[in-house]
């Protein structure tokens, strides 16, 4: 019996928050059944080197409004779930390209430039990003996957 090929995910910073904070979140389970087939080696789930900032940001100064104490915790964590990619010059010129084309952030087109030269789906809520079939939901990532 052969094993079945493992699915390669980059999440954004909307998808590693809700791992950690679920309050007003959106497809919370979905985004936490990632983590799931990442602990079940059915997926290999990676992040940017640039989410953690991100996520620390959202829970500093969004809602959630955590200490710094817990903050250090949640970032701690994420990075011994998943590795995070540095951007090659090459993935940050498609994100330039990418973020030119579709009116997006280089931020977020980063994320979708960092998963298309890598042949892997980026799971993301970002409006934008699905809108413009650049990313997938992440129940859709768990059907598919």
């Amino acid at each position: 019996m052969h094993a079945m090929p493992v699915r390669d995910v980059i999440v954004d910073a909307n998808i590693v928050l809700k791992w950690f904070h679920e309050e007003g979140e959106e497809e919370v389970e979905a985004a936490r059944a990632l983590l799931d087939g990442h602990r079940d080696r059915r997926l290999s789930v990676q992040m940017l080197d640039l989410t953690p900032y991100e996520v620390g940001n959202a829970l500093i100064r969004g809602r959630a409004g955590l200490a710094a104490e817990q903050v250090a915790i949640v970032l701690r964590a994420s990075r011994e779930i998943c590795s995070a990619i540095v951007p090659t010059a090459d993935d940050l010129a498609h994100a330039a390209q990418l973020a030119a084309d579709h009116n997006l952030t280089l931020y977020d087109a980063a994320y979708a430039a960092v998963a298309r030269r890598r042949g892997a789906v980026l799971a993301t809520l970002d409006g934008k990003l699905l809108a413009r079939s650049l990313g997938s939901r992440p129940g859709d990532v768990l059907v598919r996957g």
